[in-house]
């Protein structure tokens, strides 16, 4: 656990959307914190029968080096919820977790995406006190889209809930990762379905009296908490994860990287030229997010993208959001 850290401003318990107070606090806080960190690991893979998939570990020596890159990253952080995507399985995040010294709760639920094997999953220090997920499928275009087509059906392959006993309060973590392709249609209406599925999950979360935490590679913009680069939506995905409950007033969740300057919120690195040269906010783009319920959001202590932690396409190709918070 982490004492002391300074205050970055306090959210309004209602109205969750509307502006942040960015001043730092002059006075520590005492309070007991915990600290989150969501990343992308980019093929967390265990180097075997992934030929066809070239960004992947291509041999076990190769798997066994990124595996260490990952720990070697995640181990000086001290994070209390690790939420990972684009893992293997479950014998992949016992790995994880051996290299960060083992002492970590182990939550994996495995997913149904059958063409590219990739999952989600989470450590804590905290115990687990349920976890699932949930096989529901959702008919799409849905209701409140702006688009009429495509038409089908879509379920939320990669994801899963752990609710944690965060010193006696219940706290449910949905760990997402939502189809790719921001600004394609055709991949932006079924993910409409992902998010609304995920709001209805939520909800009952919320309704038991949980605080919820969504985090995960949306593979989405925000379009209140705008990106290093401006980027709209062209979905209403942001809007499905935030307003949980649209029969009441003001949003139930918040994106965290509200509490950073626009000029720093960028979770991945698009080199749009192929020059191998980061050009700055034009290629930056913000498609991973942490979405948190009105008691956390009013704890939290301080919010950060860890561009300094490792060179694009080194761990990996996201850089991951690191939030702390008073102990609600």
């Amino acid at each position: 656990m982490l004492i002391g850290a300074l205050v970055l401003g306090l959210i309004l318990a209602f109205g969750l959307t509307g502006d942040l107070d960015r001043r730092q606090s002059a006075v520590p806080s005492t309070a007991e914190t915990f600290t989150m960190v969501e990343l992308n690991a980019c093929w967390l893979f265990d180097g075997v029968g992934e030929e066809q998939f070239s960004t992947a570990p291509q041999c076990e020596a190769d798997a066994e080096g990124h595996l260490s890159d990952v720990a070697q990253y995640l181990a000086p952080l001290g994070a209390d919820i690790i939420v990972i995507e684009e893992i293997e399985s479950g014998d992949m995040l016992h790995r994880l977790n051996e290299k960060l010294g083992g002492d970590y709760h182990e939550i994996f639920v495995e997913g149904t995406d059958e063409y590219t094997g990739q999952d989600v999953a989470a450590l804590s220090t905290f115990p687990v006190l349920e976890l699932g997920r949930t096989d529901v499928v959702q008919a799409y275009p849905i209701a409140g889209s702006s688009f009429r087509a495509p038409m089908g059906k879509q379920g939320v392959d990669k994801h899963l809930w752990a609710t944690l006993d965060v010193s006696g309060r219940p706290v449910t973590v949905i760990a997402v990762h939502f189809l790719a392709y921001p600004d394609e249609i055709m991949r932006a209406v079924p993910r409409e379905a992902q998010a609304l599925i995920v709001r209805n999950l939520a909800a009952g979360f919320l309704a038991d009296g949980n605080d919820v935490i969504i985090a995960g590679d949306v593979n989405d913009f925000d379009s209140v908490v705008l990106d290093a680069a401006g980027n709209e939506p062209i979905s209403c995905v942001d809007t499905l994860l935030r307003d949980i409950d649209p029969d009441t007033e003001g949003d139930e969740l918040t994106n965290v990287a509200a509490l950073l300057d626009q000029e720093d919120r960028y979770t991945y690195w698009y080199d749009e030229n192929h020059d191998g040269i980061d050009d700055g906010a034009q290629e930056h783009s913000m498609i991973d997010h942490i979405y948190v319920s009105r008691a956390l959001a009013q704890s939290i202590v301080e919010v950060r993208i860890d561009h300094a932690g490792y060179e694009a396409f080194t761990v990996s190709d996201h850089w991951p959001v690191i939030v702390t918070f008073e102990i609600p």
